[in-house]
Parts: C-alpha cells; sequence; structure tokens
C-alpha cells in the first residue's frame, strides 16, 4: 500500500477510535429526579402533591403546588403556618413541620393559593402515627449536676424557641443542598426519652456522633449564623438559619469559628467539637428547628428537595 494511503488510513482510525473514547465518556451525574407524589389533589387548574410517608412526632413533610397565576401559597397546620416558595421548576414548595410532642390522631391540613382570580383551598385530612422513641439514662459528673435543673433547660428552649421561630422571607441555602456535619456514624437518636442521673427525663431534640474533641464541624447547608456563643445546656453553640424557617444548631463545641450575623457557606468549618455544657463525653450533638418546632434532623435530610429558584439542581446532596 502506499505510504500515502498508509497515512491517511491511520488517520481516520484514530478518529474513529477519538470519536468511539468521546462516545464512551462516562456522562456527569445528574442528582435524583423528583419523587413520584404520594398523594395527589387537584383544584380548579391548580394541582397539589404530597411527597412524604406517614408522618411521625417530629416528621417532616414536603408540599408541591403547580398551576397558573399563584401569587402567594400557605400551609396551615396544627396551629402554624407555612410558606411556599418558588423553585427552579415553576413549581412552588413548602415544608410542614410536626412538633416532637404531637399527639398521633389525625388534623386537617389546610392549603390556600392566593391568585388574582380568587383563593383556591385544598383541605387535606393528615394522619400522625405514633414514633418509636427509645429511653436513655444520662450520667452526668459531680460538677454538671446542676445542670439536670429543669428551670434552666425550660429558660434555654424558650430562647432558642424564639430564635427559631423567626423566618427569613427566601431560602438561603443553595442548590448543593443540605448534608451530615461530619462523616462518623450517627450514634444517639432524635427523639429519645432521657432520665438525667436517675432523676427528671428529658427529652433529645436532635442526633449525636461521637467525635474527640477537636473534630471539624461543617455547616449543613449555607445561611448566616444567627447565635454563636455559651449556652448552659448546649455549652459552645452555633445556631444557622437557612431561611423560610430552616435552622441546624451544633453543641457542645469546643471552639466556634463563626461570629452571630456572619454568612455561612455549605460545608465551611464553623466550630470544633467537645464536650462543653450538659455532656458526659466528647461528641457533637445536631438538631434541625422549622419554624420553632424541633424535628429529626436524619428524616429531613433524607427528604428530597428542590433547588430553591435561581439556583440549579436539587437541594439535598444526601438522596
Amino acid at each position: 500500500m502506499p505510504p500515502s494511503r498508509v497515512l491517511i488510513s491511520l488517520l481516520i482510525c484514530l478518529r474513529a477510535c477519538f470519536a468511539a473514547a468521546q462516545y464512551d465518556i462516562a456522562p456527569i451525574f445528574q442528582p435524583a429526579p423528583r419523587p413520584a407524589p404520594t398523594s395527589l389533589r387537584l383544584a380548579s387548574d391548580l394541582r397539589l402533591e404530597t411527597h412524604f410517608a406517614p408522618l411521625t412526632p417530629g416528621g417532616v413533610g414536603l408540599l408541591r403546588l403547580s398551576g397558573g397565576g399563584i401569587e402567594r401559597a400557605r400551609a396551615d397546620f396544627h396551629g402554624a403556618v407555612f410558606s411556599f416558595f418558588p423553585a427552579d421548576d415553576g413549581a412552588y414548595y413548602a415544608l410542614i413541620a410536626v412538633d416532637m410532642n404531637t399527639h398521633p390522631r389525625a388534623y386537617p391540613l389546610i392549603v390556600t393559593a392566593e391568585r388574582a382570580s380568587g383563593d383556591v383551598v385544598f383541605e387535606v385530612p393528615l394522619r400522625i402515627e405514633s414514633g418509636a422513641f427509645i429511653t436513655q439514662n444520662l450520667v452526668l459528673p459531680g460538677n454538671r449536676v446542676y445542670l439536670t435543673d429543669p428551670a434552666i433547660e425550660y429558660d434555654e428552649l424558650a430562647r432558642l424557641s424564639a430564635l427559631t421561630a423567626l423566618v427569613s422571607p427566601a431560602p438561603l441555602w443553595d442548590a448543593s443542598g443540605f448534608e451530615l456535619p461530619h462523616d462518623s456514624a450517627l450514634t444517639t437518636p432524635f427523639g429519645d426519652f432521657r432520665t438525667l442521673n436517675e432523676g427528671r427525663e428529658s427529652r433529645h431534640t436532635g442526633w449525636d456522633q461521637n467525635l474527640p474533641t477537636g473534630s471539624p464541624v461543617r455547616a449543613m447547608a449555607s445561611g448566616e449564623a444567627r447565635f454563636a456563643g455559651m449556652l448552659d445546656i448546649r455549652g459552645n453553640y452555633a445556631l444557622i438559619d437557612h431561611g423560610l424557617g430552616i435552622y441546624s444548631g451544633y453543641a457542645h463545641l469546643s471552639e466556634l469559628h463563626v461570629e452571630a450575623g456572619q454568612r455561612v457557606e455549605a460545608g465551611q468549618i464553623i466550630g470544633l467539637s467537645g464536650n462543653t455544657g450538659r455532656s458526659s463525653a466528647p461528641h457533637l450533638h445536631w438538631e434541625i428547628a422549622i419554624r420553632g418546632k424541633w424535628v429529626d434532623g436524619s428524616a429531613f435530610l433524607e427528604l428530597w428537595l428542590p433547588a430553591p429558584g435561581g439556583a440549579s439542581g436539587d437541594a439535598n446532596r444526601r438522596q
């Protein structure tokens, strides 16, 4: 074969191999698509979807509202109002939270969509099921026994309830979403009943992760620090506002690396784990509150969330 034809054949072969290599490149991973709704209701030309399994005390549910002409929308549930926010898919979403002390039974969920042509109202019967909460004995060392005083705990919870009841009007998280503050395994669960030094009983408002003192603690999502300082029960504590009444809290820290009013990015180191406050050993206690209600943070992380309007992708990295 003439050298020129050999060269042409070689170039054709290389081009074909290059094209095949381009075709075989693995596609970029896309976040999980929105799951199918667990229920669907239609009213006028609007569509209301629920995206949650049966809820228990401390549970979190996602609502999706779509259709034309929606100006504002809200969900009323068990004495609380939860606002809808727009997302990139053109629909409106709201998170509803069930207080951890809610008695299991049926409650009405009222969703109101405001339009220039008039309000459209959905009424959804929502049954709260019983939760499976464990009982745990917590033994504090002698120099911390005073922290079993119910007045101290009441005052601290009232202070945090006032902070977490404040609602920023728009999402402060971004498309990178929410994730655990540390990669270690979860230990003590949300909602367990704790007997303190064989005396009074308390509830666990979050989850624990066993960490040696000095381990880095990450912000679970972007937002703004609303509190960074010392509390009696939680010790060195950081509280981050993620918008729309969603807060994450980080307790018993040995060091704080944020200040109140500071903008925080997802994954930013906001402190180091420790053993401050009402703690019997070094660990991280983290918690999620939605409009003043403590909810199961693990269930919240498992929930599919949309990216807020103006972002791209899905909001929770942990699917």
